[in-house]
């Protein structure tokens, strides 16, 4: 997905946002103490001999939303150990990187004031950062939005070359904290969708598309911009095995999705690209924009959002019952 430029990216936001500087700043509870943990913990243990450091120190002592992690994607303080010990010149480099956080709250409260802005109804839960196993940037877990803060520790003085030998494509997809603001964005979108339908490789492509879509609306980037390029110069070919895919193997996501194990030459998750552009034709030819925000920000029913778009020929051949309304008014803010 192309970066809007800054003059189209202020016009929607004017257009859509009228009364965001009327409303007050989200009161949003940015966490960071599990990152001052995690380094206590670090520091209690050694190389070879960090378990139950990891335990006490930093499980034992969890917020909500470390808790809900550690179920969710770190699973157990030895395999948190484990993953220090595979790629220890990396984790011992990213400390003062980590305890950036702070640095970045004031843009973070930017972007969600704008968010707030373009959907008025959107919920704010806690933001939890927290140090994983380098095994996901964000999630969502009861307790809120979780951040994988090691997944954004890159930077000058950090020994990255354990991690990028371990796993390319995925280094590729990591950065340095100014990506920070970019995923608590992505991950926000996640909290406010109401999709009920099955993880098939539609849905989920729609659902990461629509959350990729706002964060690029509300900064001018998305935390795929690595692949943006590649996936524009190869759009039709990629919208036709696309298409095939869905038809052929619906519920089969790796060839698009969370893929970074298997990827070669192309980027992984593209299908976080072709959802958000599906997501921006439907916006661009909508009569009504705040409904077709309210509509893309729930994704109640993306095969309703894919038939409003250019891309209904995704789901089949396109009858006067399925064709997409025709709107002489459609705009082109993005």
């Amino acid at each position: 997905m192309k970066p809007f430029s800054p003059m189209t990216r202020l016009l929607a936001l004017l257009f859509l946002a009228a009364s965001a500087f009327a409303q007050p700043e989200p009161d949003v509870n940015l966490v960071t103490s599990d990152i001052e943990n995690f380094w206590r913990a670090y520091d209690a243990g050694e190389p070879g001999n960090r378990q139950e450091a990891f335990q006490r120190l930093y499980f034992d002592q969890a917020s909500p939303g470390l808790r809900d992690f550690i179920r969710l994607r770190i699973q157990s303080a030895a395999a948190l150990a484990a993953t220090v010990d595979a790629v220890p010149k990396y984790y011992a480099s990213i400390r003062a990187n980590t305890l950036r956080i702070e640095t970045k709250r004031e843009l973070i409260r930017l972007y969600l004031s704008r968010f707030q802005g373009l959907y008025r109804a959107a919920k704010f839960p806690p933001v939890y950062f927290l140090i994983g196993r380098l095994s996901t940037g964000g999630t969502v877990g009861p307790s809120g939005l979780l951040i994988g803060t090691e997944i954004y520790s890159l930077g000058g003085d950090v020994d990255s070359s354990e991690v990028r030998e371990r796993n390319p494509a995925f280094f590729k997809a990591m950065g340095t904290i100014e990506k920070l603001p970019l995923i608590v964005t992505h991950e926000l979108v996640h909290t406010q969708q109401q999709y009920r339908g099955p993880y098939d490789l539609l849905g989920t492509a729609m659902i990461e598309g629509a959350a990729d879509y706002f964060t690029n609306l509300v900064s001018g980037k998305t935390i795929n911009d690595q692949s943006s390029d590649w996936a524009e110069a190869h759009r039709d070919e990629l919208f036709k095995q696309f298409a095939d895919d869905a038809a052929r193997t619906p519920t089969v996501r790796s060839g698009w999705l969370y893929n970074y194990s298997s990827v070669n030459e192309a980027p992984a998750d593209l299908g976080y690209w072709i959802g958000a552009e599906i997501c921006r034709d439907y916006f661009t030819r909508a009569y009504d924009k705040q409904a077709a925000i309210d509509a893309l920000m729930t994704m109640k029913d993306p095969s309703a959002i894919i038939r409003g778009s250019s891309y209904a020929w995704i789901l089949g051949p396109v009858t006067p019952e399925t064709m997409a309304p025709s709107d002489p008014s459609a705009s082109s803010t993005p």
